[in-house]
């Protein structure tokens, strides 16, 4: 009876400790701070993030700046950095006149690639709605 009470003992501090490094193998999200290259949609940019959120939770927030001349703030859920940036004449409608492009981005905070949804319904009539995949690789 005393070898299956420690065989037991032994397989509870097993689990025990299996549980506890899988925990630690779940890693924070990562900030979105420093110099990031853009590759997919606004293919060559750099973005500037920083984020004072220490530890990364839902609703923790990070400025962003490009070299393409948008600001934004991005806002972190659900393991995903999203923000949204507007280009004022970023489509030129069937009547020739200019209309803006609202540009969501979603990047996931363990990969850092995501997706570029782009929206011109609503300020063009006949617009359209893109997808795109795109990456942000840190470069300083």
């Amino acid at each position: 009876m005393k070898i299956t009470r420690t065989l037991t003992s032994a397989a509870a501090l097993a689990a025990a400790a299996a549980l506890g490094f899988a925990a630690s193998a779940v890693a924070e999200p990562a900030a979105i701070n420093g110099t990031f290259a853009v590759k997919g949609g606004d293919d060559g940019a750099v973005v500037t993030a920083a984020s004072s959120c220490n530890p990364v939770v839902n609703g923790c927030t990070a400025n962003l700046t490009s070299t393409v001349g948008w600001t934004s703030v991005a806002t972190f859920t659900n393991g995903k950095w999203n923000f949204t940036v507007t280009k004022p004449d970023g489509i030129v409608c069937d009547n020739g006149s200019y209309a803006p492009v609202r540009i969501a981005y979603s990047v996931d905070a363990a990969t850092m690639t995501g997706t570029i949804t782009a929206d011109s319904n609503g300020d063009c009539p006949g617009g359209q709605i893109t997808q795109v995949p795109f990456q942000l690789t840190k470069i300083g």
